[in-house]
């Protein structure tokens, strides 16, 4: 173990203030196996600093690395509260889909004067993602482009999960995704090369629970079906 808290220290003291080392240095005594500091920073308090466990929530640590607490931070802004460890959810969240999803991950609806891309967990098995499917085309119509990504409800182990991997390894996935979505039968064709059991463990560790999961550009998770017009305001 101490071994190991070496090499982390290490590893980011080319990049780390002193106070951060410290900070970093005595959480990582403290983790659970599996868990390590990934990055300390300012927080907009003086002398608290928001850690990366590797968690999607961070937690805040004093100075000294002597007290931290996992929480919500708020800001007050005005007679307004701003909740500043949701905005640090969502750019974790923003960084994972960055560095993890590519255009090849994608079936995608595009719209012709797109205004806006959203990032979609979707089952073809799913009532909600059904109607949400079902009015693609005003979705398009309003600027908003879909991307979607498999994450089949019922595991890895499921009719769900052969079917929706059925879709991303047809050579018309666009066709074979409606279809299934407006409950036509299917022939399954199972492929070697698909994401579909990346994007469900993907989902997992971004916090998706549930389909649709509507994921805006900077990384806020929007859970449930959302009307056209409702979601082109939530964009906005």
């Amino acid at each position: 173990m101490k071994r190991l808290l070496l090499i982390l220290i290490l590893i980011f003291s080319s990049d780390m203030k002193s106070d951060e080392l410290l900070i970093a240095s005595k959480i990582n005594a403290v983790l659970p196996e599996g868990m390590s500091v990934q990055s300390v920073k300012e927080s907009q308090i003086e002398n608290l600093f928001i850690v990366d466990i590797g968690d999607l929530q961070p937690i805040y640590a004093s100075k000294n690395g002597e007290f931290f607490f996992y929480g919500e931070l708020y800001a007050v802004n005005g007679n307004m509260l701003q909740n500043t460890t949701k905005d640090e959810v969502n750019l974790k969240r923003k960084s994972i889909l960055d560095e993890t999803l590519s255009e090849d991950d994608f079936i995608s609806f595009k719209s012709e004067n797109e205004k806006h891309s959203v990032t979609i967990f979707t089952d073809v098995d799913c009532g909600y993602c059904r109607k949400f499917h079902n009015e693609i085309q005003d979705f398009n119509d309003l600027g908003i482009t879909v991307n979607y990504v498999a994450f089949p409800r019922s595991g890895l182990d499921s009719v769900s999960y052969n079917k929706i991997v059925t879709a991303w390894c047809s050579k018309d996935p666009k066709s074979v995704l409606t279809k299934m979505k407006q409950g036509q039968d299917v022939q399954l064709s199972m492929c070697q090369n698909h994401p579909v059991e990346a994007h469900f463990l993907l989902g997992q560790k971004i916090g998706i629970t549930g389909t649709p999961a509507i994921i805006k550009s900077n990384g806020e998770l929007l859970p449930g079906y959302l009307p056209p017009e409702e979601l082109l305001t939530r964009l906005n």
